[in-house]
């Protein structure tokens, strides 16, 4: 009936969005998750890149005025140009940057979700159950939800355009043209929202042609495919390959700049074998693996919540291996036992995502390897989805089985903060700042050396004010950058120790010293 086909979604949804989203929603957005490092962080870029969106490019969106007087330090870390919009649209509004942020992580959310939902429905023709299943799996799966304070791993719905666009190509559509375009621009957009998901997507599609290639029956579908639509492929990968160039560039010159990851930067986020298991401290169901040793000695234990759940894992085995005679089913299997053995690490320190690191562009751009499962995902939507429109147990054992790893993907939110207190704390820092500075360093009194926070207050500050700072926090530092710990504890060790490292800093970047102004006040954490 019609109203059944929406009802599962939008319980669906509703619920997925009351998991990650209610410690917010129900403190009426007084309460920012997850932490005050890497969202605020998030929060910057896209209050940056929206106010380079809106001035019509008289700001400069790989210019960022922090790390003074660096260039290019937007390429440190993501830039997530193609977020800007969905972000700006709520600063349009006239809500605040943090409060635009908070909208902008559920609209995120929910377009995962329904692009989700309308991939499984039209795409891959699921009855509506399966579908919204399916959804709630893409949208609000556990690595998703433990990954709450990395922002920039949210957006999905490219890769699930993309996605849905190859299903529709081979299909034998009526408009081969339109999903080769759409396919390559979902590509490009994922890129564009976030480096990190989009190179692994592009990883993942790459290792999923190589078999389809070795297999006769999707090798000829390609075939045909690709000799009919020749024209159109090759100018779709030149533009492609154009609006990359334009993303690219900046990043390479960045990591010339920075310098590239190291296989022993990674290393310690690396998935072993027990990550793909692992759920997290927070996980409603599974928060007892923290107790068991083999998961105690996970380094950057964060890094590795990238399990889907002991009964969604089996049944995404069961299923992948009882459908193994379906062509694109066994590509699907075999993409993901190359992925799980590329990028694990093995006794002695050992893993083939080494030689990935060395051989394939970009790789060695990206340190949390880990965040590789966020991919494990659609496998495991998909495959909960064909279980549920089978119905092989009877319908309300199925129902059961899949209500149940629905519920495995439930993760509580670890941590808040109050958007009002570091409102206040920004504003201490800008009004301290003295009327005619060329630029300004933030040395905060009574904190610890190490803090990220006060780092992000300057960097907040300097949104506010639009004077320059020293200061800074992102994925990479520039060259030579060693004020990081710039907490004054002890003022007779701490403050002549912070000026001789500003010193350096400015000499060897060419500034006066005396044009950036001392900012010694009292920190909050």
């Amino acid at each position: 009936m019609r109203w059944r086909e929406f009802a599962f979604p939008v319980v669906l949804a509703s619920i997925g969005i009351a998991l990650a989203c209610h410690p917010m929603l129900s403190s009426g957005f007084a309460l920012m998750e997850v932490d005050p490092a890497d969202t605020r962080h998030l929060n910057y870029v896209l209050e940056h890149g929206w106010r380079w969106l809106s001035s019509f490019g008289h700001v400069s969106l790989w210019n960022p005025a922090f790390f003074f007087p660096e260039t290019n330090v937007a390429a440190f870390t993501e830039v997530m140009i193609g977020m800007v919009p969905f972000y700006g649209i709520w600063r349009v509004f006239g809500f605040e940057p943090d409060t635009s942020f908070q909208l902008w992580m559920i609209t995120v959310l929910i377009l995962n979700y329904v692009t989700g939902w309308l991939f499984f429905r039209r795409a891959l023709s699921f009855n509506a159950f399966p579908a919204a299943a399916g959804a709630f799996i893409l949208a609000f799966g556990s690595v998703r939800l433990a990954s709450l304070n990395h922002q920039h791993l949210l957006p999905f719905m490219f890769t699930i355009i993309a996605l849905h666009a190859l299903a529709r190509l081979f299909q034998q559509p009526t408009r081969p043209r339109f999903w080769i375009v759409t396919f390559f621009a979902g590509v490009v957009l994922q890129l564009y929202s976030g480096i990190t998901l989009g190179w692994f997507l592009g990883f993942v599609l790459g290792i999923s042609l190589l078999w389809a290639l070795i297999f006769s029956e999707t090798r000829v579908q390609i075939l045909q495919v690709a000799r009919a639509n020749s024209l159109t492929i090759l100018l779709s990968t030149i533009a492609a390959a154009c609006s990359l160039a334009i993303l690219i560039g900046p990043y390479r010159s960045a990591s010339h700049s920075a310098g590239a990851r190291t296989f022993q930067e990674a290393s310690d986020m690396i998935p072993q074998f027990q990550s793909w298991f692992y759920l997290g401290p927070h996980s409603w169901l599974y928060s007892w693996m923290t107790q068991l040793k083999i998961f105690t000695q996970l380094h950057v234990e964060g890094e590795h919540r990238i399990g889907l759940g002991l009964v969604t894992t089996a049944l995404m085995l069961w299923t992948l291996w009882i459908n193994r005679r379906h062509q694109w089913i066994k590509v699907m299997a075999l993409t993901i036992l190359t992925v799980v053995l590329c990028a694990t690490m093995y006794r002695g320190n050992v893993s083939p995502w080494q030689l990935v690191m060395a051989t394939i562009p970009g790789a060695n751009g990206i340190r949390a390897v880990a965040r590789i499962g966020m991919l494990m995902l659609i496998p495991a939507a998909v495959t909960l989805a064909m279980f549920a429109q089978r119905e092989r147990f009877g319908r309300g054992l199925t129902f059961g089985i899949v209500a149940f790893c629905l519920l495995e993907q439930a993760q509580r939110v670890a941590d808040t903060y109050s958007k009002a207190d570091l409102r206040a704390d920004v504003m201490t820092v800008a009004n301290a700042i003295p009327a005619g500075c060329t630029a300004f360093f933030y040395a905060p009194m009574n904190v610890p050396k190490y803090d990220e926070k006060t780092q992000l207050d300057a960097m907040w500050a300097q949104l506010q004010t639009g004077i320059p700072t020293v200061n800074g926090y992102s994925s990479h530092f520039p060259r030579d950058w060693n004020l990081f710990e710039h907490g004054i504890t002890n003022v007779s060790v701490d403050e002549p120790r912070l000026r001789e490292k500003l010193s350096q800093w400015a000499q060897l970047r060419d500034v006066p010293v005396e044009s950036i102004c001392w900012l010694p006040v009292e920190g909050r954490r």
